[in-house]
Order: C-alpha cells, then structure tokens, then sequence
C-alpha cells in the first residue's frame, strides 16, 4: 500500500486492494492506516469498535478470509502510548492479535508506543493441511529469539508486516531469509509501498516471502494507484517433509 496520515483515505485504499486480492490470506503492512506517528495517541483506536478494525473485520466477513493488517491500538494499561499492533480477523471473527515487541528506538518509536509482551500464534484451518501462523513486526525481525517462540508454538508460517525502509532492504531480505532457514518454514515479509507523512517520507516496498529452504517464493505482481499487489503460494507439505528430513530443529538448545 501507499500510505498517508489519512486514516480514511487509507481504509478506502486497503479495502480497494483487498477487493482485487485472490487467495485465502490477505495481509496489509504495519500501520496501515498511517504509517509511524509521533500522533500515535490521536490515532489510536478500541479493539472492537475502532473504525479501521471494523473495516477489517467487513472484508474478512464478506470474502471469508483470514485478513491480518497492523493498526494503532488503544492500551488501556499506559493511555498515553498505543500498542504498534497486527490484528486477525477469520471470516468476520476477530481470532487475535499481536502486539509489537521491540520498539524501534533509533526512530524514537519507543516514545510513542508502548512495547507487547507476548507472541502469538493462530490455526488456519481452511486450506487442505490445517497450519499454524506466527507474527512479528517490522523491527522484531532483528531478533531471531523471537523467531524461535514462534516456531515453538507450532507455526510453519510467519508473517512480518512491516514499514521497513528501502535504504536497509538488503538486510530486509537477509532478515528473512535467515529466519526462513532457522526455523524451517515460510517468512513472507509484507511492507508499505511508499509513505507520506509528517514523520516519514519515501519508498519502502520490497515485499518478499522465503520457503523453509531459504529461497525466494515466486511472486504475481499487481500494479495499482493505491499500491501493489504480491500473490504467493505456500506449500505447507514442503515444510512438513524438510522438518521431517532435517531434524535441525530438534537440536535447539534454550540456555
């Protein structure tokens, strides 16, 4: 997506996208409806009556699809600091969400939001082979430990929406790649197209997804006014037969 500090504006564009998406999982970047801000607070919205979670859940009800898209949450906990956080809705049903761990202190972010605490892994059930989902967020992807929770909990899929800069994709992409081949399983790293804020102005794209064995996944790309479009396809019997083959994972050591 190309993103502005229009929250509206963005919905409008998210929900135009997601109406020309295929496939069973659509994912928006981190932050879609604005992109980092240092107005967090103004933006911040509830978890069940917020505009952009309602337009969320809509999608997800109408296309019956699991949708997963990073907004501005309220925390009820700290009113002055928002969560940074990706939100699940399945068919309409809000089944979780994921709170941004590691704030991006070089960006002041940790000024402006407050840090989650917990992983969080889901079940996708609709597709022949039922799989399990894990979530990181943009910076989070620097910390491979946080990687290993999530393949601990079962997840063959981690998905890392983001709003990663096109100056330091090539650690980006080397990011991962490393988490692919760590954990034996899918990365599919969803960014922002473009940003244009008060706060953050350029291009970021670079949306990429990795297989278990640390190779690109080949994408369809589509162009549009609002943003770009990347189709990938997953095959979760590709990361049940190398765990099987290569017990890697069975030699983790947690010191």
């Amino acid at each position: 997506m190309n993103i502005y500090e229009d929250v509206v504006g963005n919905l409008e564009n998210a929900a135009e996208l997601a109406g020309k998406c295929e496939g069973d999982i659509i994912v928006l970047p981190e932050l879609f409806t604005t992109g980092f801000s240092r107005h967090s607070l103004y933006f911040a919205e509830n978890k069940y009556s917020g505009m952009s979670f309602q337009t969320l859940k809509e999608i997800s009800k109408k296309r019956k699809i699991l949708i997963i898209g990073g907004i501005t949450e309220k925390n009820n906990g700290c009113r002055n600091k928002p969560f940074d956080t990706v939100i699940v809705y399945d068919s309409g049903k809000l089944i979780g969400e994921y709170r941004k761990i590691h704030l991006f202190k070089y960006g002041d972010e940790h000024l402006y939001y407050s840090a989650g605490d917990q992983i969080f892994a889901c079940e996708f059930k609709r597709t022949k082979f039922k799989t399990k989902i894990g979530f990181m967020i943009c910076y989070d992807l620097r910390f491979p430990e946080t990687a290993r929770e999530i393949m601990k909990q079962g997840a063959e899929i981690i998905i890392v929406p983001a709003n990663f800069p096109d100056e330091r994709k090539e650690h980006w992409k080397a990011l991962l790649k490393a988490r692919a081949i760590e954990n034996l399983c899918y990365v599919a790293g969803v960014n922002a197209n473009e940003i244009h804020n008060n706060y953050i102005d350029g291009k970021f794209g670079n949306t990429s997804c990795y297989d278990p064995w640390g190779n690109l996944v080949k994408r369809k790309t589509k162009d549009f006014k609002e943003g770009k479009i990347f189709e990938f396809e997953l095959n979760i019997k590709k990361v049940r037969k190398l765990r099987d083959k290569y017990k890697f994972l069975d030699d983790v050591v947690i010191l």
